[in-house]
């Protein structure tokens, strides 16, 4: 599963095992209430056994984490 966390810091791409977005938003909620939003990547990463891969506008993404809205969701392409 590729996840796009869209950050004021910059975006990133992530890749884990598959969940639904209820699950991803419970996760979310998790680690958000733990750090702000410079380290919620890294600690995001850490807790769930995701991997961080190098960002690109070119690949579809199955849920995007916006950290300025805190908003989870499926995008629309």
């Amino acid at each position: 599963m590729l996840v796009c966390i869209e950050n004021f810091f910059g975006d990133t791409l992530i890749s884990g095992k598959k969940c639904a977005e209820k699950e991803l938003r419970e996760k979310f909620n998790t680690v958000i209430k733990l750090t702000n939003a410079e380290d919620f990547t890294r600690l995001f990463c850490c807790r769930f056994h995701f991997n961080e891969l190098p960002y690109t506008e070119d690949v579809q993404v199955d849920f995007v984490i916006d950290l300025d809205t805190h908003l989870v969701y499926k995008p629309r392409f």
